[in-house]
């Protein structure tokens, strides 16, 4: 199994546009140099979301409630309340 950050997928500016140099230019925000882990949780939140909601549609009552359980876990780790990190 793969131990590395799961990462959401960003989508990339083209080579030499005025958005990227600035980008390039400027120093990282705080924000930026967080730990990813509050990102992940809110992409798995979201994933979870749509992913109940298919279970149900397709009455797959105990996935829709198992997603559901991960999908309130990853919302409280999202908000910084699970691990005891602050926001």
């Amino acid at each position: 199994m793969n131990t590395r950050a799961i990462r959401p997928r960003r989508k990339r500016e083209g080579r030499g546009s005025a958005s990227s140099a600035r980008v390039a230019s400027r120093p990282p925000a705080r924000d930026e140099l967080a730990d990813p882990t509050q990102d992940v949780a809110r992409y798995i939140a979201d994933m979870t979301t749509e992913l109940a909601s298919m279970a149900r549609a397709a009455r797959l009552d105990l996935l829709a409630y198992f997603l559901s359980m991960a999908n309130a876990e990853s919302e409280s780790i999202a908000r910084g309340g699970a691990d005891g990190k602050p926001l």
